[in-house]
């Protein structure tokens, strides 16, 4: 039977994407792990890849024009089966017509009297079924978009190698763009994913070793922070166009402060162990290396989400969701505006794969080479201004998350202990929660939580 693929979520607020460029071709042999398409979200460029292999035998949506999330872009022929003639190109600019309406208009249009459906809307074996076909139409949209954070690409295992691909090295495209950008020899690399697939977990690994064994002044450099780009001051009186993620990130945050009643909850947590257990840490190197603040926190903030489960949750209408999986999301500041990558399961991961996986992430995500993976399914959201002078702030929720936690600086103040005053660092946290889901004990309890873990850090490594 043919195979459908369909427009995926590439983000947490994707309702729609534009095919900016087919990287196949009608009659191209496609395997799992090829890039089809470069398609445009509402928050980056971002490469769609295949979960299936056969031959591409249809594009029904075109290059610069947009479909939903769902939405039927392409058509493969299973392996084995002939390839058969594409579909006019008028269904395409069609659909694309569609996909550009707004969301209380995309219905089918009407047809005048007398005039055929066209031979697409048949169903596999010949058998034409309009009024169905319409119908799951509509329930795959209305069901796309009610899932609002979850990523809707399920990926197949790897086939198993056949005998005539012994010689050739299994990589996503990313890995493989990521290798040839760096020099490194594929085949050096030992693959974690399906089928002992390189991925690009595997190459930042891969990277990271190479460091290490380079000369200690070469280290040193590449170590170093960037100098910061001093961006061009905004003409005075002069009109600036947003980028495409300000314009998401101002349209998301608007809806959220309208609609989520908020309310704020700070803690001071004592940071004295934190430092040292940081300074070693960074001190061990290897995975470790680079290691920050923020990786201990969004450490210590997942550990406290298995504890307080409440807060790692979403408000859907009557009745609330307990999401299984602690996902959290960093918010990370870009040359266009903020996004925030995620980093899943941190509750399961140790502190050393945090660290390793959470640098890799924030690099590719500030140099555009992220992954769908990398931008959906956060569940709750750290924002740390610690590297800032910025004491406390409180930051607004990304929904369908329930709270974000925001991180102020770490600062040298007098502290009492033991009936004397000494000095101390002492860091100030804020939760921002939605009271619809969250009440003021539940946040308490979650920062107490999270300001015994971060006290006492050892329990981080654990």
């Amino acid at each position: 039977m043919p195979i459908e693929v369909t427009m995926p979520k590439l983000s947490d607020t994707m309702e729609e994407g534009k095919i900016l460029k087919w990287m196949k071709r009608v009659g191209d042999p496609v395997k799992i792990g090829d890039v089809l398409a470069e398609v445009e979200t509402d928050k980056a460029n971002m490469e769609l890849e295949a979960y299936d292999e056969g031959t591409l035998a249809e594009v029904r949506v075109n290059e610069d024009q947009s479909a939903p999330v769902g939405a039927v872009i392409a058509v493969l022929a299973p392996p084995g089966e002939a390839v058969s003639a594409p579909a006019p190109a008028k269904k395409a600019a069609a659909a694309a017509k569609v996909a550009e309406r707004p969301a209380e208009e995309k219905r089918a249009p009407e047809r005048p009297a007398g005039e055929k459906r066209p031979p697409e809307r048949a169903v596999a074996g010949g058998e034409k079924a309009p009024e169905r076909a319409a119908a799951g139409g509509k329930a795959a949209f209305a069901a796309a978009a009610r899932e609002t954070f979850r990523p809707q690409v399920v990926r197949r295992p790897e086939p198993a190698p056949e005998a005539g691909d012994a010689g050739r090295v299994k990589a996503s495209p990313l890995a493989r763009r990521l290798a040839e950008e760096h020099g490194l020899d594929l085949g050096t690399i030992r693959g974690t994913g399906p089928g002992g697939r390189i991925v690009e977990q595997d190459v930042e690994t891969a990277l990271a070793d190479r460091r290490e064994a380079a000369p200690a002044e070469t280290t040193a450099r590449r170590a170093a922070p960037a100098p910061a780009r001093a961006a061009a001051p905004p003409a005075r009186g002069g009109r600036l166009e947003l980028s495409r993620i300000r314009r998401t990130t101002a349209k998301r945050m608007g809806e959220s402060k309208r609609e989520v009643p908020h309310f704020y909850v700070s803690a001071e947590v004592a940071m004295d162990d934190a430092v040292r257990l940081k300074d070693s840490l960074a001190a061990l190197g290897g995975d470790f290396a680079g290691v920050t603040f923020t990786h201990l926190v969004v450490k210590a903030a997942a550990l406290a989400l298995v504890r307080v489960p409440e807060v790692n949750a979403s408000y859907d209408g009557d009745a609330l969701v307990l999401h299984d999986a602690v996902n959290v999301g960093i918010a990370t500041a870009v040359d266009e505006g903020l996004m925030v990558p995620v980093l899943h399961h941190v509750d399961r991961e140790p502190l050393a794969a945090v660290v390793r996986q959470a640098r890799g992430l924030v690099e590719r995500t500030r140099a555009g080479r992220f992954a769908g993976d990398d931008l959906s399914g956060a569940t709750f959201t750290v924002s740390n201004l610690g590297m800032l002078p910025v004491t406390e702030f409180a930051a607004i929720i990304n929904q369908p998350q329930a709270a974000i936690l925001a991180v102020g600086a770490i600062r040298d103040v007098p502290v009492v202990r033991g009936g004397a005053i000494v000095p101390g660092k002492v860091m100030a946290v804020t939760l921002s929660a939605d009271h619809r889901v969250i009440d003021g004990v539940i946040a308490g309890r979650f920062l107490r939580e999270l300001k015994m873990l971060l006290e006492n850090p050892i329990a981080l490594l654990v």
